[in-house]
C-alpha cells in the first residue's frame, strides 16, 4: 500500500532532521579536523586549504538546511490543522515539536 500524503510528509521532516544532525556531526569532526591541521607544523599547507574549504562548504550549507525545514514543518503543520482522515496525528506532532525544538534551538 502506498504510503499516505500525511506519512510521506511526516517522514519527509524526520528526514531533514536526520541530515541536520548528521551535518552537525561532520561540521564538529571538520572543525577538530582543521584545528589539528593548524597546530601541525608539518602539514601540506594546501592540505589544510582543502580541508577549510570543506569545512566552510558545511557551514555554508546549513542555513539553507534550516529554511527547507522550516519550508517543510510549515507545510506539515499546515497538513495536520486542515486534516480530517483516520490516521493517528501522533508522529507529525511528535516530528513537528522535534523540529520546533531544533529550529528554536539554533535562532
Amino acid at each position: 500500500m502506498a504510503p499516505s500524503q500525511l506519512e510521506i510528509k511526516v517522514r519527509s521532516l524526520q528526514r531533514l532532521l536526520k541530515e541536520e544532525k548528521y551535518y552537525q556531526q561532520e561540521l564538529s569532526e571538520q572543525q577538530a579536523l582543521v584545528y589539528k591541521l593548524k597546530t601541525d607544523e608539518t602539514v601540506d599547507p594546501y592540505d589544510l586549504k582543502k580541508q577549510v574549504e570543506v569545512l566552510e562548504d558545511t557551514e555554508r550549507l546549513l542555513p539553507a538546511l534550516y529554511a527547507k525545514i522550516t519550508q517543510f514543518r510549515d507545510d506539515l503543520a499546515q497538513f495536520t490543522r486542515s486534516y480530517n482522515g483516520a490516521e493517528d496525528l501522533e508522529p507529525a506532532t511528535i516530528t513537528l515539536k522535534d523540529a520546533e525544538n531544533l529550529l528554536r534551538s539554533k535562532s
